[in-house]
């Protein structure tokens, strides 16, 4: 019963994101909520952008439907202590969702979403900012916390690193830059169509994977990236080239957020979701290191991301986006496979960031990069679809 509970959670996800988004496509067209088309666009119709809202509600129904499936097996009991992070959880993704969506109907500053983003990941957090004890787990050992926290993470060539013991607020201050960061990581990897929806959904069934695979298996915490991955496959249905509506912010930041707080509860498994998303993490990298270095803000946008180097080479999004399929694929069996060592997986991550900085080497114009776009509204017409930036 366990592996249907675990189905039905990513099925009806996936089930009522594909029903939800045609009239959302009416109700967009209706109200003008559409990217227009433009000459640094790639799609060439007034196109729908705010289909990240049927994403969400499709991950709410099925993570809420999860709580409903624990009746077919005991093992599907939530602790008290994972039903207070889902809870934190979905009050930060609500959060998120409405700045996000405001901020594709009006346009607002960098400075106040930013605000926004740290405040939701504080509100996961939860009450670990006060109570800062770990408590007994279902094997005794202390590492149960009052909230989503990073209490600690593998790096290669160290041993576990200790952040709670080092101190709690170190652990507070890591987790708040892991989920912000994540958020703004997928956000900016919505450049194509189809792209950060298939490799969130890519990351999200390898977290799934990883937690079915521990001993004991997490199934209850399995439930959650199995949502997300079905939500991001029922909107991949009509995101696929040519897509038929974009996310917007409001998908790509909330789907951030959740994949990113999915990497952390039960168990932190940081370094599977860097492997997975090894593109567009080294890419954000390069591209703050690019855009500081020009003077310029790292919020600023321009061409310069590598989905569009890639294409300015020749490729057709199609090809781009099957190219990052192919790469978060791959790196995600690295990362579930035992045979690979955690100093083979660093070796093979730092493998992928040469390829990545060689291609941005190589299609350079003009020294670090394509100039950023000032403005918010420039910045929209620099990508290929509404993402920011």
């Amino acid at each position: 019963m366990i592996a249907v509970a675990l189905a039905l959670t990513l099925l009806t996800a996936l089930v009522v994101t594909a029903v939800l988004i045609p009239p959302l496509i009416r109700l967009s067209v209706r109200e003008g909520w559409v990217a227009q088309p433009g000459p640094r666009h790639v799609h060439r119709a007034p196109t729908p952008t705010v289909g990240g809202l049927a994403i969400i509600a499709g991950f709410a129904v099925a993570l809420l439907l999860s709580f409903a499936l624990e009746r077919l097996d005991p093992a599907l009991t939530r602790s008290p202590f994972e039903q207070l992070r889902l809870g934190l959880l979905l009050v930060g993704a609500a959060l998120v969702a409405m700045i996000s969506l405001i901020d594709d109907l009006r346009d607002l500053p960098a400075l106040p979403r930013l605000g926004v983003q740290i405040l939701a990941a504080l509100i996961a957090v939860g009450p670990y900012l006060w109570d800062h004890t770990l408590y007994a787990d279902a094997l005794g050992a202390p590492t149960e916390a009052s909230g989503i926290i990073l209490t600690a993470f593998n790096f290669p060539f160290l041993n576990q690193i200790p952040l709670h013991q080092i101190s709690p607020w170190l652990a507070i201050g890591a987790t708040i830059f892991w989920v912000v960061g994540m958020q703004n990581m997928v956000n900016w990897a919505d450049g194509l169509d189809g792209l950060a929806a298939g490799v969130t959904l890519i990351a999200a069934v390898t977290l799934a994977l990883h937690t079915m695979r521990l001993h004991p298996p997490q199934h209850t915490v399995a439930m959650l990236p199995l949502a997300l991955a079905g939500a991001c496959a029922g909107f991949l249905i009509f995101n696929f080239h040519p897509a038929r509506l974009f996310m917007g912010d409001v998908g790509a930041m909330t789907i951030g957020y959740i994949l990113g707080l999915s990497a952390i509860i039960g168990g932190a498994k940081l370094a599977t979701a860097l492997l997975v998303m090894g593109v567009p993490l080294i890419d954000m990298a390069w591209l703050i290191l690019a855009r500081t270095i020009q003077g310029h803000s790292a919020a600023h946008a321009g061409r310069d991301h590598l989905h569009h180097r890639l294409l300015d080479l020749g490729f057709s999004q199609p090809q781009v986006v099957f190219c990052y399929y192919t790469l978060s694929a791959t790196f995600g069996a690295i990362a579930l496979l035992d045979f690979f060592t955690p100093l083979m997986k660093l070796a093979a991550l730092l493998l992928l960031g040469l390829l990545v900085i060689g291609i941005m080497f190589y299609t350079e114009r003009g020294g670090w990069g394509a100039k950023p776009v000032g403005s918010r509204r420039a910045r929209s017409r620099a990508n290929d679809t509404n993402a920011k930036p």
